[in-house]
């Protein structure tokens, strides 16, 4: 193994010797394309995940369907907890690939994996800025595996495409830093009409995605900075007057055409009970104490972690160095924000995982050559461990849950597997790069099997499980779908025509009456529905609640 890792460390160490330009272009293709390779396994194979995703997909579905590219609805009310940036784009996207109409979940989740791919060259482009080619690719290799950010990819939500926006405005922003610092803070040299239209137009785009975010994470950025070195002149490299007319002009429209749409009912919702309601407390029982990030961090930065662990002496050693400092303004002050909110999910704070991947980059290098003995040898053990045991828990549950994905654990394991040893005999023989590829193959191992052992688990998805069982009628237009127990966004997703939910009285005349419906019961109440056809029984979990359901499907009665 260390002949391999000796052997891939000379061709990593060449790519990164070329000529700035080439280095640049080569490490980046490399990043977008080990990236896809680790984010497409179970990308089409995973079925539409309850809740926010196939609220998502849904919503685009009708957007695209209906034309209507300023109202967001779901079904039949409307859906205004964030702008309406992800719906234009996945709309656009099932429109490309052939139509709204009974478009797959994935088709839908395209401008996530794209998003993705170009979060990780984004990250190993913005770690170039402060240390060239071998800091670029020690920040994006890493990335390009990591394993909440392949969990967005394959998620039709808004994440993997905020981390974008706020990426492509803060590479300018490093920029100007970098040269700022360089010049002593010296009257800025204004930044070029692109480097501007990326600024201010990421943060546009970021704003249109998830609303004050992206701003906000870039402005704490900003703020940190200025204050650190007590200097502002050097923001006017960004231009901020045609900057900000080039954002309002991109912003606007669309919030005045949904405030004229909808009155305030926008604002209320998105404002009011979605961002309003996680700062001031708990949804939707996602509430956990301050610190709950900082402990997520050593499983869904992985395999990245693995190397944060072993870089972090070296990081604090170097964190006066511009793009460590770059990197510190950018994590701590908004981490801090994030941990003080009640709401918390693991994949908030991935706006910040850029800029450790950044901390890592600039001091790798040197880093990784240090000996793997004593302390260090032991945090690797143990980090390195992490990825492991996710794995194994992930497919212990799937098999707890009557599945057998055997193929899908297997390859992970393997892969998993040879990463670490690859990562430790480069680590032990001081080769850096070589240490990279070994800390990807961890993250693409744990990652594909993780996502394709769950989508090989029937029991975590009975939306597909109850559409199946529904026959299609020449004689329908569509099919409604009466339920009781089950109103999942999956099923909406899913079925062939709108889901209504109703009560047993009304169900059972539905189907007596109408050719054209069918129902879903739980179970134990599948006696009490009296003249329709028993097509069969669904068993499984509800991910949305967390609770095992046991649903009985109906049609209406042969005549």
């Amino acid at each position: 193994m260390t002949q391999i890792a000796r052997r891939l460390n000379q061709a990593l160490a060449r790519l990164c010797g070329l000529p700035p330009l080439a280095a640049g272009l080569g490490v980046c293709l490399l990043v977008a394309l080990l990236s896809l390779a680790a984010f497409l396994p179970a990308f089409t194979t995973l079925p539409p995940v309850d809740r926010d995703e196939a609220r998502f997909a849904q919503a685009s579905s009708q957007m695209a369907a209906t034309g209507d590219i300023v109202d967001i609805r779901f079904q039949d009310k409307p859906r205004y907890k964030k702008p309406v940036g992800i719906y234009w784009l996945q709309a656009a996207a099932a429109e490309v690939t052939g139509g709204p109409v009974a478009a797959p979940i994935w088709h839908y989740r395209i401008p996530s994996l794209i998003a993705a791919v170009l979060a990780a060259v984004l990250t190993a482009r913005l770690a170039m800025v402060f240390g060239g080619a071998a800091a670029g690719l020690a920040a994006g290799l890493p990335f390009a595996g990591m394993f909440v950010l392949g969990a967005e990819a394959h998620l039709a939500t808004t994440d993997a495409v905020l981390l974008l926006t706020i990426l492509c405005a803060q590479l300018p922003l490093a920029r100007i830093y970098r040269d700022a610092r360089a010049a002593e803070f010296a009257p800025p040299t204004p930044l070029g009409w692109g480097g501007v239209a990326l600024f201010w137009g990421g943060l546009a785009a970021g704003t249109l995605v998830k609303g004050p975010i992206a701003p906000g994470v870039v402005a704490l950025t900003i703020a940190a900075l200025t204050i650190a070195h007590r200097r502002a002149r050097w923001l006017g490299a960004l231009r901020p007057k045609p900057g900000i007319m080039l954002y309002l002009l991109l912003v606007l429209p669309w919030f005045v055409a949904i405030t004229w749409r909808s009155g305030m009912g926008f604002w209320d919702a998105a404002l009011g009970r979605d961002l309003l309601g996680k700062v001031a407390g708990a949804q939707e029982s996602h509430g956990a104490p301050p610190g709950t990030y900082l402990a997520l961090l050593w499983f869904t930065f992985q395999p990245a972690a693995i190397a944060l662990g072993l870089a972090l002496p070296a990081i604090w050693a170097a964190r006066h160095r511009a793009g460590v400092a770059f990197a510190l303004a950018w994590a701590v002050p908004g981490w801090l924000v994030f941990e003080a909110a009640p709401t918390k999910l693991m994949h908030y704070v991935l706006p910040f995982y850029p800029a450790l991947a950044l901390a890592i980059g600039i001091v790798w290098s040197g880093a990784a050559v240090r000996p793997l003995v004593k302390g260090r040898r032991w945090a690797f053990y143990v980090l390195g461990a992490l990825p492991v045991l996710m794995l194994a828990a992930v497919g212990g549950y799937c098999i707890s849950l009557g599945a057998m994905p055997v193929l899908p654990l297997v390859a992970g394991f393997v892969v998993l597997g040879l990463g670490l040893a690859l990562t430790h005999a480069a680590l032990r023989a001081a080769l850096p790069q070589a240490a990279l590829l070994g800390l990807w193959l961890v993250g693409a191992g744990v990652t594909g099997g993780a996502l394709a052992s769950a989508a090989a688990t029937p029991a975590l998805w009975p939306a597909p499980a109850i559409a199946t069982l529904i026959p299609p009628d020449a004689a329908c237009k569509q099919i409604t779908l009466y339920e009781i127990g089950y109103d999942e966004p999956s099923l909406v997703f899913l079925a062939p025509g709108p889901v209504v939910a109703s009560t047993l009285p009304a169900l059972t005349a539905a189907l007596s009456s109408d050719r054209c419906v069918a129902a879903v019961v739980p179970d134990a109440d599948a006696a009490r529905v009296l003249g329709a056809r028993r097509l069969g029984t669904v068993t499984g979990l509800n991910i949305g609640t967390g609770r095992k359901v046991d649903l009985a499907v109906f049609g209406p009665a042969k005549k």
